[in-house]
Protein backbone atom coordinates (compact mmCIF):
# COMPACT_ATOMS: atom_id res chain seq x y z
CA UNK A 1 0.00 0.00 0.00
CA UNK A 2 1.34 3.42 -0.89
CA UNK A 3 2.25 5.79 1.94
CA UNK A 4 -0.42 8.33 0.96
CA UNK A 5 -3.15 5.70 0.91
CA UNK A 6 -2.01 4.26 4.23
CA UNK A 7 -1.98 7.73 5.79
CA UNK A 8 -5.46 8.54 4.46
CA UNK A 9 -6.84 5.24 5.80
CA UNK A 10 -5.27 5.85 9.23
CA UNK A 11 -6.61 9.42 9.34
CA UNK A 12 -10.10 8.20 8.46
CA UNK A 13 -9.94 5.54 11.18
CA UNK A 14 -8.67 8.04 13.75
CA UNK A 15 -11.45 10.49 12.81
CA UNK A 16 -14.04 7.72 13.10
CA UNK A 17 -12.72 6.77 16.54
CA UNK A 18 -13.02 10.40 17.67
CA UNK A 19 -16.59 10.63 16.35
CA UNK A 20 -17.60 7.36 18.05
CA UNK A 21 -16.17 8.59 21.36
CA UNK A 22 -18.11 11.85 20.99
CA UNK A 23 -21.24 9.84 20.22
CA UNK A 24 -20.72 7.79 23.37
CA UNK A 25 -20.34 11.06 25.28
CA UNK A 26 -23.71 12.24 24.01
CA UNK A 27 -25.41 8.92 24.79
CA UNK A 28 -23.85 8.46 28.24
CA UNK A 29 -24.26 11.87 29.91
CA UNK A 30 -22.74 10.65 33.20
CA UNK A 31 -19.39 10.15 31.48
CA UNK A 32 -19.68 13.01 28.98
CA UNK A 33 -16.73 15.06 30.18
CA UNK A 34 -14.41 12.05 30.39
CA UNK A 35 -15.46 10.73 26.97
CA UNK A 36 -15.11 14.14 25.35
CA UNK A 37 -11.63 14.45 26.85
CA UNK A 38 -10.70 10.96 25.63
CA UNK A 39 -12.10 11.74 22.17
CA UNK A 40 -9.16 14.10 21.66
CA UNK A 41 -6.71 11.17 21.72
CA UNK A 42 -7.08 10.51 17.97
CA UNK A 43 -6.06 14.13 17.35
CA UNK A 44 -3.04 13.59 19.59
CA UNK A 45 -2.04 10.35 17.84
CA UNK A 46 -2.40 12.08 14.47
CA UNK A 47 -0.22 14.92 15.70
CA UNK A 48 2.53 12.52 16.74
CA UNK A 49 2.29 10.45 13.55
CA UNK A 50 1.76 13.09 10.86
CA UNK A 51 2.10 16.59 12.32
CA UNK A 52 -0.01 19.64 13.03
CA UNK A 53 -1.63 19.98 9.59
CA UNK A 54 -3.14 16.48 9.69
CA UNK A 55 -4.06 16.78 13.37
CA UNK A 56 -6.03 19.93 12.55
CA UNK A 57 -7.76 18.04 9.74
CA UNK A 58 -8.80 15.23 12.11
CA UNK A 59 -9.99 17.82 14.66
CA UNK A 60 -12.09 19.74 12.11
CA UNK A 61 -13.57 16.58 10.58
CA UNK A 62 -14.43 15.19 14.01
CA UNK A 63 -16.19 18.45 14.94
CA UNK A 64 -18.09 18.63 11.65
CA UNK A 65 -19.19 14.99 11.72
CA UNK A 66 -20.10 15.22 15.39
CA UNK A 67 -22.12 18.40 14.83
CA UNK A 68 -23.95 16.85 11.87
CA UNK A 69 -24.69 13.51 13.50
CA UNK A 70 -25.44 14.44 17.11
CA UNK A 71 -25.18 18.15 17.97
CA UNK A 72 -25.01 18.94 21.64
CA UNK A 73 -22.91 19.92 24.59
CA UNK A 74 -20.29 17.21 24.02
CA UNK A 75 -19.47 18.45 20.53
CA UNK A 76 -19.33 22.03 21.83
CA UNK A 77 -16.90 21.02 24.59
CA UNK A 78 -14.79 19.16 22.04
CA UNK A 79 -14.74 22.12 19.64
CA UNK A 80 -14.25 24.72 22.38
CA UNK A 81 -11.29 23.06 24.11
CA UNK A 82 -10.61 19.33 24.19
CA UNK A 83 -10.32 18.72 20.46
CA UNK A 84 -7.54 21.16 19.73
CA UNK A 85 -5.82 20.98 23.11
CA UNK A 86 -3.27 18.33 22.04
CA UNK A 87 -2.10 20.67 19.27
CA UNK A 88 -1.94 23.67 21.60
CA UNK A 89 -0.18 21.59 24.26
CA UNK A 90 2.43 20.56 21.72
CA UNK A 91 3.06 24.16 20.74
CA UNK A 92 3.16 25.45 24.32
CA UNK A 93 5.57 22.75 25.42
CA UNK A 94 8.03 23.90 22.75
CA UNK A 95 8.45 27.15 24.68
CA UNK A 96 11.79 27.02 26.49
CA UNK A 97 10.47 28.52 29.72
CA UNK A 98 8.18 26.12 31.59
CA UNK A 99 6.56 29.05 33.38
CA UNK A 100 5.72 30.74 30.08
CA UNK A 101 4.40 27.45 28.69
CA UNK A 102 2.13 27.00 31.70
CA UNK A 103 1.03 30.64 31.49
CA UNK A 104 -0.04 30.00 27.89
CA UNK A 105 -1.85 26.79 28.87
CA UNK A 106 -3.71 28.54 31.69
CA UNK A 107 -4.57 31.47 29.43
CA UNK A 108 -6.02 29.02 26.92
CA UNK A 109 -7.99 27.30 29.70
CA UNK A 110 -9.32 30.69 30.83
CA UNK A 111 -10.38 31.70 27.33
CA UNK A 112 -12.06 28.33 26.73
CA UNK A 113 -13.82 28.51 30.11
CA UNK A 114 -15.23 31.97 29.41
CA UNK A 115 -16.27 31.03 25.88
CA UNK A 116 -17.94 27.80 26.98
CA UNK A 117 -19.62 29.47 29.96
CA UNK A 118 -21.11 32.24 27.82
CA UNK A 119 -22.11 29.85 25.06
CA UNK A 120 -23.70 27.38 27.48
CA UNK A 121 -25.66 30.15 29.19
CA UNK A 122 -26.91 31.43 25.83
CA UNK A 123 -27.85 28.04 24.36
CA UNK A 124 -28.93 25.92 27.31
CA UNK A 125 -31.18 26.62 30.25
CA UNK A 126 -29.77 25.88 33.64
CA UNK A 127 -32.11 24.21 36.09
CA UNK A 128 -31.83 24.05 39.83
CA UNK A 129 -29.10 25.71 41.83
CA UNK A 130 -26.58 27.04 39.38
CA UNK A 131 -22.99 27.03 40.56
CA UNK A 132 -21.38 30.40 40.18
CA UNK A 133 -18.52 30.82 37.72
CA UNK A 134 -16.19 31.86 40.56
CA UNK A 135 -16.64 28.38 42.07
CA UNK A 136 -16.36 26.45 38.81
CA UNK A 137 -13.37 28.37 37.41
CA UNK A 138 -10.81 27.48 40.13
CA UNK A 139 -12.12 23.91 40.38
CA UNK A 140 -11.83 23.62 36.63
CA UNK A 141 -8.28 25.00 36.75
CA UNK A 142 -7.24 22.28 39.21
CA UNK A 143 -8.90 19.62 37.05
CA UNK A 144 -7.21 21.13 33.97
CA UNK A 145 -3.73 20.82 35.56
CA UNK A 146 -4.48 17.19 36.45
CA UNK A 147 -5.81 16.61 32.91
CA UNK A 148 -2.63 18.05 31.42
CA UNK A 149 -0.46 15.80 33.60
CA UNK A 150 -2.55 12.74 32.72
CA UNK A 151 -2.37 13.65 29.04
CA UNK A 152 1.43 13.88 29.26
CA UNK A 153 1.49 10.42 30.82
CA UNK A 154 -0.71 9.03 28.04
CA UNK A 155 1.59 10.55 25.43
CA UNK A 156 4.64 8.96 27.07
CA UNK A 157 2.82 5.62 27.24
CA UNK A 158 1.91 5.87 23.54
CA UNK A 159 5.46 6.76 22.53
CA UNK A 160 7.08 4.00 24.61
CA UNK A 161 4.61 1.12 24.24
CA UNK A 162 2.39 1.68 21.19
CA UNK A 163 3.98 3.91 18.54
CA UNK A 164 6.37 1.27 17.26
CA UNK A 165 3.43 -0.82 16.02
CA UNK A 166 2.22 1.97 13.70
CA UNK A 167 5.38 2.67 11.73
Amino acid sequence: MKDGTKRLARLAILTAIGVVLLLLGSVLPAGRLALVAVSSLPVCVTLMMYGIKWALAVFVLTVLLGALLFPGAGVIMFAAFFGYYPIAKSLFERIHSKAAGWACKLALYSAAFVMYWLLARALFTFTGGELAWYVLYPLGAVVFVLYDAAYSSLIRFYLVKIARYFS
